[in-house]
């Protein structure tokens, strides 16, 4: 399993223990990790949309431009185009997928914080870091 780099910021603790597990697990289910998004491609997006990425889903970004953990569990990565979904109202970006049944995680564009639409309910968090303890806690049931 390729795993980039491990960035140097506040996510830093996290994404070592999510690489661990998944090293841990790669028998059971495979975890898959890109390069890093560079901060052309991200300021890019940006640019073109008009949009702000919430700098702790950048974070992560520095780390893998896509990626997705212990197959379906979580997918993550930088937004290509402003990606619909019957599922996520407007005014949200979507940035990722959990669990595998269509769940969609999410950003606000007025308020940059990061939620999960399953089927019509939304449950907000203010960082992606809480996405990240959310998935190190799923793969340590794994275990």
């Amino acid at each position: 399993m390729y795993i980039p780099e491990i960035p140097d910021n506040s996510l830093t603790e996290e994404i070592k223990e999510i690489v661990k597990l998944c090293i841990d697990l790669d028998e059971i289910d495979g975890s898959a990790f890109s390069p890093p998004a560079t901060e052309s491609e991200i300021e890019e997006w940006e640019n073109a949309t008009g949009i702000h990425i919430p700098d702790s889903f950048k974070e992560w970004l520095h780390f893998s431009k896509c990626s997705c953990i212990f197959g379906e569990l979580a997918c993550f990565y930088i937004p290509e185009k402003m990606y619909k979904s019957e599922f996520v109202p407007e005014g949200y970006v979507i940035i990722g997928d959990l669990i595998g049944d269509g769940e969609k995680l999410c950003f606000s564009i007025s308020t940059g914080k990061i939620c999960r639409f399953n089927h019509g309910r939304m449950i907000e968090f203010d960082s992606f870091k809480n996405i990240l303890l959310w998935t190190i806690e799923m793969l340590n049931n794994y275990r």
